[in-house]
């Protein structure tokens, strides 16, 4: 009862305040999309987040810099450098008006990462300059728990304490030079004893240096590669239909450091973007890793594991007990409206993979020591066309290719189609493309996208997307189809904003009943209006799902979630609070939100049955260097007495978390 009066209270216009970002209000709404890992989101989060504290100088901003932001597309960024090449540089980031192409919410994106300033002196560098105005930064991050699991228990598994930690160091100096150290701590996991004697579980880092002559960028120890597609290359992340959808179906190439304290999606070792002529890039990279796996009696590799979790000894014993070798490149030949690019990468395992093959999905898993992929891609723009793919091919001979087509009806209309083919014996170790059932092996399918801004404020966005499974899946004993379909449409008058958006989602799966396959029908839906001035802000948020079989009448699942976000801006102090009440029949019909969460840290949970979720966040500026930010979050579940399972149990109904961070420039 005090759950659901608290929540109440969160719905009182007295308190309609919010300050989410506008990149991290684009991310819940392509979370939406599909059926992505968390994983994955997480990553394309922390890329966000790295971008936006970093910022880009737009005077003097790079194609490859452009690219690096996922909404925008390919003409929108050859825009902006057309821009600047004709008019100079800007005096403010509302000068991007002026550009017919970038519409009002990618400028409010937009200004979120970019900012104009002066075009910094030719040459690289002095070493004294660098140690003199460089910038430094500190951050600090621990989560306490107020409950106990059941490995946290005195007879429990867990080796370690049960707060996660993590401190984060970087050293800038404006686009030259970048240091990055990150050094973790999951919860459970043993902090100076057992195997880390050494302190935390996983250290990470990196040194990155731009517009050294030729060598337009170089980074040695934790990095990631994009190329193409990601057919063959993409440490990074994919994105959904939606998203596609904004961006055009762009290209992503892309070298970074790997800033996340994740233990997926990233090489170890160097790699160098290097200017050989005005039109021509090649970027070599070189990786020596290792890597968590479960392995068979024999001593060969069952899985790989990228969990990063080690809190028990048998979690323990499979820690870097498997090393990754990796070494290729991608050439990139830019002529005005016309680009193609090659990719290969070899990779070695000092142990065979020989998964267990005894249903017939598994069947087409990778296996053996030696990987071996290549593609060619390209890309041309022409206004009102822009045209994308690539082609890859594996040891085996095996054929994926994806290939896009923009047209640009008209000043308010967008048109884009996407064709992909993907081997059910293809696979890359590093591949991560657009795709309906999350892997780049396996599918073949068709998307067709509209995007209509009939007026300022207006956009309306719809896609449909049929996919072909010629091999099993999980789930799945035959070849199957799905298919996907998505309307959305949002609406920017004055201080507020509306928007809505519905999938209709159909795929097949085995049936209990009947010997053929069922359809699947998911519902998803989801209202949402949002109101700003003079920086009080409130966004408000109702999400439904109903999913159902053709063959079972009682297997109807349904589900609903209430959303109110509220915060309010004191100078120094920041003060956000958020609530949640949601009710769903069981784990079918889950709904996910992003939740606000402490700065470098990722929530987008799922949340199912009949329960109330609220939480409150402090920020405190003492000074303009110095940040320190607190949350509080309660999950109070009114259908259970325990929460999870396993060693991750809880012997109660609710469950409050404590977080903490600490953030220091200089």
């Amino acid at each position: 009862m005090k759950g659901i009066i608290f929540f109440l209270l969160l719905l009182s216009p007295v308190f309609q305040a919010y300050a989410e970002t506008e990149w991290e209000k684009w991310l819940d709404d392509i979370m939406l999309d599909g059926e992505y890992s968390e994983a994955s989101y997480e990553e394309l989060y922390d890329n966000l987040l790295d971008l936006q504290r970093n910022g880009i100088n737009i005077n003097t901003a790079t194609r490859q810099e452009l690219e690096s932001l996922p909404f925008l597309s390919e003409k929108q960024v050859m825009d902006i450098l057309e821009y600047i090449h004709f008019h100079g540089a800007l005096k403010s980031i509302n000068e991007l008006m002026s550009i017919e192409s970038i519409d009002y919410s990618t400028r409010q994106l937009l200004q979120e990462f970019l900012y104009a300033g002066d075009k910094p002196e030719k040459g690289f560098p002095s070493l004294k300059n660098i140690m003199t105005w460089g910038k430094n930064e500190l951050s600090l991050y621990t989560k306490i728990p107020t409950y106990e699991r059941a490995g946290d228990a005195s007879n429990g598994d867990y080796l370690g304490y049960p707060y996660k930690f993590w401190a984060r160091y970087s050293f800038s100096y404006a686009k030259n030079v970048r240091i990055g150290i990150v050094a973790s701590q999951d919860a459970g996991e043993p902090f100076f004893s057992q195997s880390n004697k050494y302190g935390f579980d996983q250290y990470s880092g990196f040194i990155q240096i731009n517009g050294l002559g030729s060598v337009e960028s170089l980074i040695v120890g934790r990095y990631s590669v994009s190329a193409g597609m990601g057919l063959v290359m993409n440490n990074s992340f994919s994105l959904g239909k939606t998203a596609m959808l904004q961006d055009f179906g762009r290209q992503r190439n892309a070298l970074r450091p790997h800033t996340s304290a994740s233990e997926n999606g990233y090489m170890q070792g160097a790699a160098a973007t290097i200017r050989l002529s005005d039109a021509i890039r090649l970027t070599p990279f070189l990786s020596y890793r290792k890597t968590d796996a479960t392995l068979n009696i024999d001593g060969s590799i069952s899985s790989l594991i990228y969990t990063g979790y080690h809190r028990t000894i048998s979690e323990l014993n499979k820690k870097n007990n498997t090393s990754l070798t990796a070494g290729g490149m991608n050439v990139r030949w830019n002529l005005e409206d016309f680009s193609l690019g090659a990719t290969a990468v070899f990779t070695h395992i000092n142990r065979p993979l020989s998964p267990n093959k005894s249903a017939t999905y598994k069947k087409i898993y990778p296996e053996g020591s030696n990987f071996f992929n290549a593609s060619l891609n390209y890309s041309w723009l022409h206004y009102p066309f822009s045209v994308n793919g690539e082609t890859a091919i594996n040891a085996n001979g095996a054929i994926a290719t994806m290939n896009t087509l923009g047209w640009h009806l008209s000043q308010y209309v967008e048109v884009m189609g996407i064709y992909r083919f993907y081997s059910f014996n293809y696979y890359s170790l590093y591949a991560n493309a657009f795709s309906e059932g999350g892997k780049t092996q396996n599918e073949s399918g068709l998307y067709l996208g509209v995007r209509w801004q009939p007026k300022y404020g207006i956009d309306i966005q719809a896609y449909t997307d049929l996919a072909y499974f010629a091999w099993p899946r999980y789930g799945v004993s035959q070849s199957s189809y799905a298919i996907d379909n998505m309307l959305s449409a949002s609406y920017k008058t004055g201080k507020w904003l509306l928007s809505g958006k519905y999938r209709l989602h159909f795929k097949q799966k085995d049936s209990k009943s009947v010997s053929n396959l069922s359809w699947q029908t998911e519902h998803r839906m989801r209202i949402g209006a949002e109101w700003k001035d003079k920086g009080w802000t409130s966004r408000s948020q109702l999400d439904f799902t109903s999913v159902s079989s053709t063959s079972e009448s009682s297997s109807l699942s349904q589900g609903f979630m209430i959303t109110e976000n509220i915060g309010y801006d004191i100078g120094k102090w920041q003060i956000f609070a958020g609530g949640k009440y949601f009710n769903t029949d069981s784990y079918d019909s889950r709904l996910y939100s992003y939740e606000r969460a402490m700065p470098h840290t990722f929530s987008f949970p799922a949340y199912y049955g009949h329960g109330i979720r609220y939480s409150l966040v402090a920020v405190w500026a003492p000074i303009p260097s110095l940040q320190i930010t607190a949350k509080a979050a309660v999950t109070d579940y009114f259908d259970r007495s325990t929460i999870s399972s396993g060693q991750q149990q809880i012997n109660a109904s609710s469950a409050c978390d404590i977080e903490m961070g600490l953030r220091w420039r200089w």
